[in-house]
């Protein structure tokens, strides 16, 4: 059987400087204007950019879904947060590289979800 824990592909150092400056950007325009609320399904992209933030912040497994779901973004900075997120949640990247050929995004989307549908199925990998 599987072991979605393991270690499929190579994996970068946690949380890059790249993702802390577009989280921190996402701070700075959330405290500029109208509150912006995490939420994953928003129309707003900054919305789901504080979603994802806040996610990994928390280490909210719950969540992982939506951080995978978020990889099909067409905004790069959702996408690079998203990716981010994730590796600093379960030390894997699944081959996802945000600024990637769609096609190859696709694949690595696929990987995650059989990932996350494996890490469902058992309770003690939760």
């Amino acid at each position: 059987m599987l072991n979605p824990m393991r270690r499929m592909y190579h994996t970068k150092p946690l949380f890059t400087v790249a993702a802390w400056i577009a989280a921190g950007l996402a701070s700075m325009l959330a405290s500029c204007g109208p509150t912006v609320r995490p939420d994953f399904n928003s129309a707003e992209p900054a919305a789901r950019n504080a979603a994802i933030v806040q996610a990994a912040r928390g280490n909210d497994q719950s969540r992982i879904p939506d951080l995978i779901r978020m990889l099909r973004s067409d905004d790069p900075a959702t996408r690079l947060l998203a990716s981010e997120a994730l590796e600093s949640m379960t030390g894997q990247t699944m081959g996802y590289d945000p600024e990637g050929p769609e096609v190859e995004r696709l694949a690595a989307i696929d990987r995650w979800r059989e990932w996350d549908r494996i890490r469902a199925s058992q309770p003690s990998l939760r």
